[in-house]
């Protein structure tokens, strides 16, 4: 188990997977079965510090939980589809695939029965002859219950070059979209009306610039950039010129790819060392625990594990158990090896930190 310390060089390389992926995409990943996992509606255990799963061709890197089915639910950097997790490792599709896409970040939205998923065909692209397929980016609306896919909102806007990697929402259901290539987050309405939130330079980037994404309740979004690891507040209703501030850290979190806001207020980030395979800055796999106490113009880490024991994290879930760091093999992906293994790795100190969270 990783033992806590204080942060030394933060983290590197996130979901950024792009550049370099030697994909294939058949229109679905094989993985067949019912909507709930066979091991889905377990009942809920305390005591599973690691869960361990095997799905071909999948390498999911965004995750989520999902508490009507009491298990994960994922994407796939290579099928572009929906897949369930189950406390027991079980892996289970959901959701065929919706083309030639990866499906990144992911939130379950209970009250609006809805899943929410960032898509792109941003890596894909670098290696598949997508054919007339323009550059593509968006956000997919799937029924929670059945998981089918009810909507695709298109964020790219006609834009040659296009990112969507993350995605938040807010109380009235307002979704928020990084774009990791870049200058704008942007709002998707219930209507599904696409409307920019903030337009940044410090926003834009060549490879991956914002990448990992929350919503905070007091208002505001914390989003993180990627290749610098800098954290910027943003407050969709302030006027233009206060919108968008930096987050003052005490190192940056280079690297950083999910996030994850606990009740409690403090948030989980996730970094990784996988950019190495695309040419990016390196780092270290680690998970480290943020707190703010004054309303995020300033932060500091109150835990950090690192080194992560399980290679290459991702994002974070979390449970009304703990809070659990995806590793997808991703990497493996990037350097044109193969891997079928996904592994869920609870943080330590996490348990019942969500308690009844949904």
């Amino acid at each position: 188990m990783s033992r806590a310390r204080p942060v030394a060089a933060t983290a590197a390389c996130a979901a950024v997977l792009m550049t370099v992926l030697p994909l294939t995409l058949p229109a679905s990943s094989g993985l067949t079965g019912p909507a709930h996992a066979a091991g889905a509606t377990a009942d809920l255990r305390t005591d599973r510090e690691v869960i361990t799963g095997h799905a071909t061709e999948l390498y999911p890197e965004g995750v989520a939980w999902d508490p009507t089915r009491r298990a994960f639910l994922t994407g796939s950097a290579s099928q572009g589809n929906l897949s369930v997790i189950g406390l027991d490792g079980s892996v289970t599709e959901l959701a065929p695939s919706i083309g030639k896409v990866s499906t990144l970040g992911i939130r379950v939205d209970v009250a609006r029965n809805r899943i929410l998923v960032a898509y792109s065909d941003f890596w894909v692209r670098q290696r598949l002859d997508v054919g007339d397929q323009p550059p593509t980016s968006g956000v997919a609306v799937f029924a929670l219950d059945t998981g089918r896919l009810q909507r695709r909102i298109d964020v790219a806007g006609g834009r040659e070059r296009t990112f969507a990697n993350d995605l938040t929402f807010d109380s009235r259901g307002d979704v928020y979209v990084t774009d990791s290539v870049h200058d704008t987050v942007q709002r998707i309405d219930r209507a599904g009306r696409v409307t920019p939130v903030a337009t940044d330079p410090r926003f834009a980037a060549d490879i991956v610039g914002l990448n990992g994404i929350v919503w905070h309740p007091d208002g505001y979004l914390l989003a993180v950039r990627y290749d610098t690891g800098k954290m910027f507040r943003i407050t969709p209703g302030a006027p233009e010129r206060s919108r968008v501030s930096e987050v003052r850290l005490p190192q940056p979190l280079l690297g950083t790819d999910g996030l994850a806001l606990r009740p409690d207020g403090s948030l989980v980030v996730v970094t990784n060392s996988i950019g190495a395979a695309v040419g990016v800055p390196g780092g270290v796999d680690a998970v480290t625990v943020l707190g703010s106490r004054d309303g995020w113009r300033t932060a500091a880490p109150d835990l950090r594990f690192d080194p992560w024991p399980v290679s290459g994290p991702t994002t974070v879930a979390m449970t009304p158990f703990g809070d659990y760091a995806l590793s997808g093999e991703v990497g493996e992906l990037m350097a044109g090896r193969t891997s079928d293994l996904i592994t869920l790795r609870r943080v330590p100190g996490s348990a019942h930190t969500v308690k009844g969270h949904s």
